[in-house]
């Protein structure tokens, strides 16, 4: 019900009055969790899905796990068709959902980002998929925070090391992959050949979330919030070839990815307005913004529920993962948002 009443949402607010024809198309239906997005050089969408709880798992045990998580490709046709399956899925009481939560291309080679779980090998990892098809582990992120985490500092933390990676991008030249971390404020950074280290990281350990390179080749890191959440708490910050962090666009909120469009201008997109009194992530209130040159938000789209990611088509079209946090199994959907619309709202 809840889904359904988003999509008549949406398309009351993006019809178009004297045409009658709606802004937004519906992609895929059906998914589960999805997450980042890429495209390959032929116009196929990549999706990676976090997966979700068994409806038949009615055991009281949490975490709950299991290995519904996985990546599908959605072609010009909008076949969904399934490219890697069986990758780990986690669902915690308070982080929700937790499984494959990034793509990207490079050199038409496919590479998944997976975030925090159970599994030793395949969570908080940089995984490629072969010419042959098959999932070869690039690094272990999990691994390389214990490796740098002195002992002395998780006194009293039961040996919890923080990290839940979240997105990941090629850089333009294609040298290196970044990879924002959703628990330590930290961004990190590979090279090819998998050799990784900590690139720049923000005070008090914000989440960090969307990355996306601007027009002038710098990286853009969407901040979801400054501790504690709150309305206003969240940025986008910009990134020196240093590593050093700077504020650009301050006084968002719950922000949780960032796109620009072939014109150069930036969009942010929201998950959430903040906590309620009884949800950490309040629904149907997810928010997609154009950024102006002065810094100050244009609402485009408003009422999404839990958006989680956005991309640019080589069209110009923004493609949307909604639904994809906090959500019951099959309600995760992808949107096309039509090029004219969010250029001249």
């Amino acid at each position: 019900m809840r889904y359904t009443f988003s999509i008549w949402l949406l398309f009351s607010l993006l019809c178009t009055a004297c045409t009658g024809s709606p802004q937004i198309e519906i992609v895929a239906t059906g998914l589960n969790q999805p997450r980042g997005m890429t495209f390959d050089t032929a116009g196929n969408l990549y999706v990676a899905e976090a997966g979700a709880v068994d409806p038949e798992d009615s055991s009281t045990i949490t975490p709950k796990i299991n290995h519904s998580s996985r990546v599908v490709r959605i072609g010009p046709d909008r076949e969904i068709i399934p490219v890697i399956e069986d990758l780990p899925f986690t669902n915690y009481i308070v982080a929700g959902d937790i499984g494959a939560t990034d793509v990207a291309m490079l050199d038409s080679t496919l590479y998944i980002l997976t975030g925090e779980g159970y599994d030793d090998d395949l969570s908080r990892a940089i995984l490629r998929l072969t010419a042959d098809g098959d999932l070869q582990p690039i690094v272990n992120i999990r691994r390389f925070i214990e490796f740098i985490t002195p002992m002395d500092s998780l006194m009293g933390l039961g040996a919890s090391h923080a990290a839940n990676p979240f997105a990941m991008i090629p850089a333009p030249d294609g040298e290196n992959f970044y990879i924002s971390d959703g628990a330590s404020g930290r961004v990190l950074k590979m090279s090819r050949d998998g050799v990784l280290n900590v690139w720049a990281e923000w005070p008090n350990m914000p989440p960090l979330t969307g990355l996306a390179f601007g027009p002038d080749d710098h990286l853009y890191v969407a901040m979801l919030s400054a501790l504690p959440f709150g309305p206003g708490n969240g940025a986008i910050l910009r990134a020196e070839s240093d590593g050093e962090l700077t504020i650009v666009a301050p006084e968002l909120t719950m922000v949780i990815d960032v796109a620009f469009d072939a014109a150069g201008v930036m969009y942010v997109l929201e998950i959430s307005s903040g906590p309620t009194p009884t949800q950490l992530y309040a629904p149907n209130s997810g928010r997609l913004l154009r950024i102006e040159e002065d810094s100050t938000p244009t609402i485009l789209i408003k009422a999404l529920n839990y958006p989680t990611a956005m991309i640019f088509s080589a069209q110009g079209d923004l493609y949307l993962s909604v639904n994809g946090a906090f959500s019951a199994p099959g309600e995760g959907a992808i949107w096309k948002v039509n090029r004219k619309f969010i250029q001249n709202r």
